[in-house]
């Protein structure tokens, strides 16, 4: 939540109205989807009165400082839900301010002004934990979309790999909910992408490179699209490469990752990942094997 009012202060401060919207929009389903979502047992309390009642408390926190944040936009549904939420309210705690409307109250400021930011505050290792999680239950869902299999049917075994160990660590941190939101009996984690037939495959920026290679640009092309999984991961790392007698880069190639058949254990399987690779974001892959002779792979 604080980085979520530190971003509003700072956009509103700004009068960036356009940044301010999407991004209470993305926070309501964030919370919707994800918080709620996966902790109705501890809102219902059958992990324990004292677990519910913190789960609630958290949650009853981040409704009323969100219903402040959103006021200025909808002004109605906000008040609506304040009202509702007042009678819940400590009165000693609001005794010197006037409760009686959402719009009588100042918005939220975050916990740790004045600046530089207290970054103990963020913990950002959790918000990245859950991030890569709901990362894996993305991959999942999309792959059950595409082989047009609904969630009640379970999955074997989900194998997720990720070249980042730290990534993995996280995702073993919250296995529970991966094994829940995605119906499956075993999470498998690895860094290694050859055992599973993960390969990069180049695509070649046409409208970059139709101007810079020009008579060459056929040749380059059909060369670019032959590079093999080798050489393109030394290109990863040296961001250069050259071909047909043209030194190419970054804003030239697009990498991808792709599931070689011949090598990835079965022809049933099918590739998919959670970001390009030259965004320089570590990727991600996802494998799911159903209990039936359907199998695929994200």
């Amino acid at each position: 939540m604080q980085p979520l009012i530190g971003f509003f202060e700072t956009e509103m401060a700004a009068y960036r109205l356009y940044t301010v919207v999407p991004r209470l929009v993305k926070f309501v389903d964030i919370l919707t989807n994800w918080y709620v979502r996966m902790n109705r047992r501890r809102l219902k309390g059958e992990n324990g009165m004292e677990d519910c009642v913190m789960a609630l408390e958290t949650l009853f926190s981040v409704l009323l400082s969100l219903c402040r944040l959103m006021a200025p936009y909808m002004p109605f549904l906000t008040e609506l839900t304040y009202q509702n939420l007042k009678v819940l309210i400590d009165p000693i705690s609001v005794q010197d301010k006037d409760t009686l409307s959402i719009h009588y109250l100042m918005l939220p400021r975050v916990r740790f002004l004045p600046l530089p930011l207290r970054e103990e505050l963020i913990d950002k290792k959790t918000e990245s934990a859950i991030s890569r999680m709901q990362s894996v239950i993305e991959l999942g869902r999309v792959i059950r979309d595409h082989k047009t299999i609904p969630i009640k049917y379970p999955l074997k075994e989900i194998v997720v790999i990720h070249q980042d160990p730290e990534a993995l660590k996280d995702i073993k941190s919250l296995e529970k909910y991966v094994i829940e939101e995605l119906n499956v009996r075993k999470v498998t984690l690895s860094t290694d992408k050859n055992k599973y037939g993960i390969r990069l495959r180049a695509e070649p920026d046409n409208v970059v490179l139709e101007k810079r290679l020009k008579g060459a640009f056929k040749a380059g092309m059909t060369s670019i699209k032959q590079l093999s999984s080798e050489e393109l991961e030394q290109f990863q790392k040296t961001r250069t490469i050259v071909v047909e007698g043209h030194e190419l880069h970054d804003e030239d190639i697009r990498l991808m990752y792709t599931f070689d058949q011949a090598t990835g254990g079965t022809a049933q399987f099918e590739a998919h990942s959670d970001a390009q690779v030259n965004e320089m974001i570590p990727n991600l892959q996802v494998f799911c094997r159903m209990y039936s002779t359907l199998q695929c792979a994200v």
